[in-house]
């Protein structure tokens, strides 16, 4: 440490304040909250808004690689080592099948669009989830912790910034990979997820919550009174607005769920054996409802090399109300066509039913859903073979949804920035919004 750590006890520039404390601040440190030199007022926003037909994002996200036979394109006439142990379902759709593990989307196909012809060729959980969490391919020689590149939350933080009293992107519980392998990439750290409170820690109050932040505030003033010590800042522009982001109740009182009606918690599947998908899936609503703009909720473990069918029997009636439970009441809200809903996995699994009665990982065919605000409802795009191996029809790569999501909150996907290392890139990579997809 310099000469500025030693001797004046007095002097309150920036570099007397801890690398830790920095960082517990800096730029959304464990918060997601954006620091005053960086905040974006909401001013800023309006123009690229303008053209935006999603106010906010909620991406489902469901790791470990859901097997698309055994939930939205069963293969019912394939030999039984491809077809699986499930039956099959009518969907909304003429002549569209579900598995009959997920009744409740099957009965709402109608209001949401499937893509059945998802590809590319990451077949490790790690590299298979940054793409399609970041619509960029990992680069190869990047290592498995991170690729570099931003989440597509972080980009929409980027380009749009925070609304007033809430953080512009929030990672809800359930969601491992975003502690881990991605985050910000080459955007500023001022871009990362606020980490979501786990649901159970504010049940009882608010004080956890209330001292979390308190914390931050405090942080915020140490170095507010440093302005004056400090050329390489000019902050006062944006003060009054990081101190509400940082003690705002809005944030915490989102993840309260107790304000929640018992007939909305049953909709979403609130206590089902073994699962809280429900509970982070409408914690995520209310975070929209309070103004964030991208919340990522979701479930790991969905990694089923061994004995697949009594685990997914265990996990498909979980995600079937929470997604289902989800549409149904963001129109009962009214707030459907504001909002943006994005159902994706890495991957899908193999066709042939391995030794260990399981299925390993399939990134040549799977299948995603969208719904909600600007896709076109009630349609299948794409198709995989006979036994679910290959794209038949309509190839779609993870760089075509990460446009269609951010030309969908008004960002032009050929949109330049300057990355941190002062190159200039785009946000999205070698991709169009799907236009087939769109309202």
């Amino acid at each position: 440490m310099n000469s500025s750590s030693s001797g004046c006890s007095g002097n309150r520039s920036v570099s007397a304040i801890t690398r830790r404390q920095a960082l517990q601040l800096g730029a959304v440190g464990g918060l997601g909250l954006t620091l005053p030199s960086i905040l974006r007022a909401e001013s800023e926003a309006a123009r690229t808004a303008k053209s935006a037909k999603a106010k906010s994002v909620i991406l489902l996200w469901i790791q470990g690689g859901v097997s698309h036979h055994d939930s939205f394109d069963p293969k019912p006439d394939a030999p039984a080592e491809v077809r699986g142990e499930f039956g099959t379902i009518a969907t909304k759709l003429p002549g569209v099948l579900f598995a009959d593990q997920v009744p409740l989307l099957a009965g709402m196909l109608d209001q949401f669009a499937l893509i059945r012809s998802v590809t590319h060729k990451e077949s490790a959980h790690e590299r298979g989830s940054m793409y399609m969490v970041e619509g960029r391919r990992p680069p190869r020689d990047t290592g498995v912790s991170h690729s570099g590149n931003p989440m597509l939350g972080s980009i929409i933080a980027h380009q749009l910034g925070a609304r007033a009293g809430v953080p512009a992107f929030v990672s809800n519980p359930g969601n491992d990979f975003t502690t881990g392998f991605t985050g910000q990439g080459w955007l500023s750290r001022s871009t990362r997820p606020f980490r979501g409170v786990d649901v159970g820690v504010l049940k009882s109050g608010e004080k956890a919550g209330a001292d979390y932040l308190e914390q931050r505030k405090q942080l915020l003033t140490q170095l507010d009174m440093s302005r004056a010590d400090s050329k390489a800042h000019s902050w006062d522009r944006f003060q009054a607005q990081a101190v509400d982001l940082l003690t705002s109740g809005k944030t915490a009182a989102a993840f309260d769920l107790s304000k929640e009606s018992d007939a909305t918690k049953k909709l979403y599947g609130i206590g089902l054996k073994g699962d809280r998908l429900g509970e982070f899936t409408l914690t995520a609503r209310r975070l929209v409802e309070a103004g964030v703009r991208f919340v990522t909720i979701g479930r790991d473990s969905w990694d089923h090399h061994d004995k697949i069918f009594p685990q997914l029997k265990g996990r498909l009636p979980g995600l079937d109300a929470a997604f289902s439970g989800l549409l149904t009441d963001l129109k009962q809200r009214s707030m459907f066509n504001d909002t943006l809903v994005v159902y994706l996995t890495e991957y899908g699994r193999t066709p042939k039913i391995n030794d260990k009665a399981g299925r390993d990982h399939w990134p040549q065919a799977f299948s995603v859903a969208l719904a909600g605000a600007g896709i076109k409802p009630g349609q299948v795009i794409g198709a995989s073979d006979r036994i679910g191996a290959e794209v038949k029809d309509s190839p779609v790569s993870p760089e075509q949804i990460a446009a269609t999501i951010l030309h969908l909150v008004g960002i032009d996907p050929q949109t330049i920035v300057n990355r941190i290392d002062g190159r200039p890139t785009t946000v999205a990579e070698e991709g169009d919004p799907l236009k087939q997809l769109l309202s």
